[in-house]
């Protein structure tokens, strides 16, 4: 008799074994996480141009996008010149398009190199010159303010003399340090070149993306509609969309706030007479970038610049930039951001805390994109099992217990009441899990 495997059971026994596979190169990559964690570095080592070129293109699609749809037609229209039609001709316009971004960045960066870092190293180089007559402008301010607290004084100056022995046996050491700073930056150095050239090949590959993008933009959706059926590919374009959208948004907004209020910052500290307006003003404007703390981070090291310098107008400038951060956080951010993270405040806390933790900076600040991406999705999938359900999806239809939105089971009569012919319709249990 001829045996004929049941193709069910073959498809098992292969599921079963990668499931196995799965399972065995995971619990060695847990202990052995060195070896993949090295591994995996080089891999990002070696993609990290291509990378950049995807990050790089999409950072400049809606700058190219801006010149493409508007700043081109409306050229074409003021010098009454006919607008490209055909696939050739519209590439050209691309090109064009393209051309203009590449000239409005460099010119953004160039600009903004020329006019901000002289400066700033100015500003910096005189705060690293002055700073023994700002230190002694500070104990004077500190001995006239609590003459009549001399235990206060007393602990103050013994603080100044330990920060004045440690500093000045760092300028002893200074040799030393500057033999491992040489050390470190030939290093840095390296990285630094590295970079660059990441970053070249980079930009000269987000070039050709942009050029191609639609093209890119098919072969995915090509790919995706291969592999999978037309439902879940409809849902990993929503997600995608929904991810695109979030982030673009969000990125856009950040900027554009923190713009707003590192100008502000820069027209109030000339008008109270702040001393480096130029300098505070960029130091909130960056990290006003980062969420929630952002403005705490650069408020703290401003201060106390300030407070060496005049310890009154430190004094002005912690008002103002209290008074400019509630402007911020009820006025201008709210019209900017609208709901281009639909995430609530604990989260964003949540999300900054979490990111910074593992990725720095960075993941301070895209911390709350990719939380609002995952908090979109887990409450549209909530949304959907309620509806199945027939429950309503709104949090205000759960608060009290006593007026949930479902029918409560009525309990089986037990032995005793069926032999007693009693009913005990209002003996109802909640379900589990309330």
């Amino acid at each position: 008799m001829k045996f004929k495997p049941d193709k069910k059971y073959i498809q098992m026994g292969i599921i079963a074994f990668i499931v196995a596979v799965c399972t065995i190169l995971f619990v060695f990559a847990v202990f052995n996480y060195p070896i993949f964690a090295t591994g995996f570095e080089n891999f990002i080592k070696v993609l990290r141009p291509v990378i950049n070129g995807f990050l790089v293109a999409y950072l400049l699609n809606p700058v190219m996008k801006f010149f493409e749809t508007r700043f081109l037609p409306a050229l074409f229209r003021a010098l009454k010149l006919k607008e490209p039609e055909g696939i050739k001709s519209k590439r050209i316009f691309r090109y064009i398009s393209i051309a203009l971004t590449v000239i409005f960045v460099f010119l953004f960066i160039g600009s903004f190199i020329g006019l901000m870092i002289p400066q700033l190293v100015e500003s910096i180089t005189s705060i690293a010159h002055q700073f023994p007559e700002y230190a002694d402008n500070l104990v004077s301010f500190v001995n006239k303010t609590f003459d009549d607290n001399p235990r206060f004084i007393e602990y103050f100056n013994q603080f100044y003399s330990q920060f004045e022995e440690s500093f000045s046996d760092f300028l002893t050491d200074v040799p030393t340090y500057l033999n491992q700073i040489w050390s470190t930056l030939s290093s840095g150095i390296a990285k630094s070149v590295a970079f660059v050239l990441n970053l070249a090949l980079g930009l000269i590959l987000s070039i050709y993306i942009l050029s191609f993008k639609e093209k890119f933009i098919a072969q995915i959706r090509k790919i995706t509609l291969a592999y999978f059926s037309r439902k879940r590919a409809h849902s990993i374009f929503e997600e995608i969309r929904n991810v695109d959208r979030i982030f673009k948004d969000y990125i856009v907004s950040s900027i554009v706030d923190s713009l707003i209020i590192g100008i502000l910052c820069f027209i109030l500290c000339l008008i109270i007479g702040t001393p480096y307006a130029i300098l505070m003003s960029f130091i909130v404007g960056i990290t006003n970038i980062i969420p929630f703390f952002g403005p705490f981070f650069g408020a703290v090291p401003c201060t106390i610049i300030i407070l060496m310098i005049n310890p009154m107008q430190a004094l002005y400038f912690v008002i103002m930039i209290v008074c400019l951060q509630q402007l911020d956080g009820n006025v201008i951010k709210p019209r900017i951001f609208g709901e281009s993270t639909g995430l609530p405040a604990f989260w964003v806390v949540v999300s900054i805390l979490v990111g910074g933790g593992f990725f720095g900076v960075m993941g301070m600040y895209l911390g709350t994109p990719v939380f609002a991406v995952i908090y979109s999705d887990i409450r549209r999938h909530i949304a959907y099992k309620l509806s199945v359900k027939g429950l309503p999806g709104e949090t205000s239809k759960y608060l009290f217990e006593n007026e949930l939105p479902y029918e409560v089971p009525k309990a089986k009569k037990t032995a005793n009441a069926a032999s007693d012919n009693t009913t005990d319709d209002h003996n109802y249990s909640e379900p589990s899990g309330f």
